[in-house]
């Protein structure tokens, strides 16, 4: 009687059904991983936002609660420019003063910095000078401050930021 070995290799459809099967494993672990990216860079993007509101806001409050002496507001239809003294600097300059302005060119929110006060109208001014000037966010709407009994009260709108509505109180 012969007897039947059995053989230790694979059949062609068996290594075919695990390539197929392999394929749709495959398929299923880069879509989901391709979703996840997606999901992670939206809460990227949205974490950056917030970040950006969070400096500008913080730099309001600091350099608002820190005045020295007289505040001068300018109006205007949308936007103001606010000039003040403030014992806080971001360039290590005691005790600076600081002009927060919106420019015409991109209605971009700008706070300068400088070591004397200056007229901004005034170019012959702006070269004798060290200044600094930072784009705080571009694609403003609205910029309205008003000084009453001690209080600035502010309005901040911009297009891809929440609107920031802040009574700050000065402590001089």
């Amino acid at each position: 009687m012969k007897t039947i070995q059995a053989k230790n290799a694979f059949t062609l459809v068996e290594v075919m059904v695990s390539i197929v099967l392999l394929g749709l494993i495959f398929t299923f672990l880069y879509s989901t991983i391709n979703s996840v990216k997606k999901q992670n860079n939206h809460y990227i993007a949205k974490s950056d936002t917030i970040k950006h509101e969070e400096r500008i806001f913080v730099l309001f409050n600091l350099d608002i609660t820190q005045i020295i002496g007289n505040i001068s507001v300018t109006s205007g239809i949308r936007y103001d420019i606010i000039q003040f003294q403030t014992r806080n600097s971001i360039y290590g300059i005691i005790e600076p003063q600081l002009i927060y302005l919106v420019s015409k060119k991109d209605n971009a929110l700008v706070r300068i910095e400088s070591l004397k006060g200056f007229d901004l109208y005034n170019k012959d001014q702006l070269t004798r000078e060290f200044i600094y000037g930072d784009i705080l966010t571009t694609d403003c709407i609205s910029f309205k401050v008003s000084h009453k009994d001690g209080i600035v009260s502010l309005l901040f709108r911009a297009k891809n930021l929440k609107p920031m509505v802040l009574k700050i109180p000065t402590v001089s």
